[in-house]
């Protein structure tokens, strides 16, 4: 069986709309904040503990509101109608937060597909509220993402499973080396020249949706060897 992982940051969506949220309510605050995860010194998972605690009282309505004017990519949502009729499960895996990501999930009516992320929440003060944030889905072993994609990829996957990864940015670094088909585009396809891992460049899901039929046009398809080895040593290590 084939099954597709996506970002949502940047790749569902047309925008990284974490990136450009906290931008908005952190305003110059957010490129400070930044600056230590492009040096090297934290983690994505730190800086998003770092932005939220820093964002100040904000008012439900108006994040919802701000939400409300991303759009997904337009071709989104006919790749999910063919992943359905191939019988190819899809899931979505976000190391931004589920706060937004659940919201225009539901406004598109896409809210059935599964979703793992970090969780956002609001912690009423008065007539505003502080937003907090908690990763169900870190790895133990792990800190550099809040939400560990690479498990949810081999706790869902079986050995005779091709796993497809989609996605654009600095968190799907690490899936990409254990998926056996991975599209890329943006700052990950440097990453993956870098890393000598074999990819499909992709500008939208149509070209997804275009890669992948021909693929399972063949025969049989086969394990990436480099991703079916660090699938191996994950298991091995228990």
């Amino acid at each position: 069986m084939m099954r597709v992982y996506c970002d949502f940051d940047g790749t569902v969506c047309i925008n990284d709309v974490g990136e450009q949220f906290f931008h908005h309510f952190l305003e110059n605050k957010a490129d400070e904040l930044l600056e230590p995860l492009l040096e090297g010194t934290i983690t994505g998972k730190e800086l998003l503990l770092r932005e939220c605690e820093a964002l100040p009282p904000l008012y439900e309505n108006n994040v919802k509101e701000y939400i409300a004017q991303f759009s997904i990519d337009p071709t989104f949502q006919s790749f999910v109608n063919f992943c359905k009729s191939s019988n190819i499960p899809l899931t979505i895996v976000s190391d931004g937060l589920d706060l937004y990501v659940e919201q225009i999930l539901e406004r598109e009516n896409l809210s059935y597909l599964p979703v793992f992320a970090n969780h956002g929440y609001f912690n009423a003060e008065g007539s505003t509220s502080r937003l907090l944030v908690t990763f169900p889905y870190t790895d133990e072993e792990c800190n550099e993402c809040g939400n560990c994609k690479r498990n949810h990829m081999l706790a869902q996957s079986a050995d005779e499973d091709i796993i497809v990864y989609v996605g654009d940015g600095y968190s799907d670094r690490c899936p990409v080396q254990y998926a056996d088909i991975v599209f890329a585009k943006r700052s990950l396809i440097p990453y993956c020249q870098k890393k000598n891992i074999t990819y499909f460049e992709f500008q939208n899901f149509a070209d997804v949706k275009e890669k992948i039929e021909q693929l399972l046009q063949r025969r049989r398809l086969k394990h990436r060897r480099e991703a079916a080895v660090a699938r191996k040593q994950v298991f091995m290590q228990g």
